[in-house]
């Protein structure tokens, strides 16, 4: 004996309420969204604002936003959302974005954010001797993420040729503050020249230094004539300004 086997078909009308049950749905879920911040428009925002940002550097700024909890649900702001720097000293490196809606008991959030800035700046171009007088042959220039250096850089801006090396230095060292310090154009026993100036008229005469010191420093030096010891300041190679 054959059996018969039926299906039972949805009917037409069964087909339109469950439709309608889903367009209700969707409709409702729509509402229930515009009144909630949108967290995609918030990460666009805050990620123009850091594109934006005044850096001093020749190139763009490579950004990695941190996760916002999908969950998260912020009532929607009626303004255009504040945003700016959760701190002013921490523009870039490992930070955060302060998102605020700037109403009358309005939200804020903190949006953690990876911010790597590049600029070029002066590495050794060949090793380096501690006291070498930093020239343009010793230096040369490389892009670098000065979100890394925490000693500082200097920028290829940067007038570095009163600077000398404080320690040898390997080739591609990134040149800092701390490895380079302020070139001594005088040295104690040294030389020098006096110059004075006074009423218009520069009288120049010769003398000794009594101790070392670099550009815009005061220095002790011994009149070879008077044998006076008068100070002036280091205005250049074996040069020393003295004032009245």
């Amino acid at each position: 004996m054959k059996t018969k086997m039926t299906f039972n078909l949805p009917t037409i009308s069964s087909i339109r309420l469950t439709v309608l049950f889903c367009l209700l749905t969707f409709h409702a879920l729509a509402l229930q969204a515009k009144d909630f911040q949108s967290l995609a428009s918030m990460r666009m925002q805050s990620e123009s604002f850091i594109m934006n940002y005044p850096y001093e550097s020749p190139y763009p700024p490579a950004v990695q936003l941190g996760i916002l909890d999908s969950r998260l649900r912020l009532k929607a702001c009626p303004e255009a959302l504040s945003i700016d720097f959760a701190r002013r000293s921490m523009i870039k490196g490992n930070t955060a974005i302060l998102v605020r809606c700037p109403i009358k008991s309005g939200w804020k959030i903190h949006l953690p954010v990876r911010i790597d800035v590049f600029d070029d700046v002066a590495v050794a171009a060949k090793p380096l001797l501690k006291g070498q007088n930093i020239d343009d042959a010793a230096v040369t220039f490389q892009k670098q993420n000065i979100a890394r250096l925490k000693n500082g850089y200097y920028a290829k801006k940067s007038s570095i040729h009163q600077l000398q090396s404080r320690r040898n230095l390997a080739r591609g060292t990134v040149l800092t503050p701390a490895n380079l310090s302020p070139r001594l154009l005088v040295r104690s026993g040294q030389q020098v020249t006096l110059v004075l100036t006074y009423n218009g008229l520069q009288i120049k005469s010769s003398g000794k230094a009594l101790q070392s010191a670099s550009l815009g420093q005061v220095v002790r030096v011994r009149n070879s004539q008077s044998q006076k010891v008068v100070e002036g300041v280091v205005s250049g190679e074996a040069l020393v300004r003295v004032s009245i």
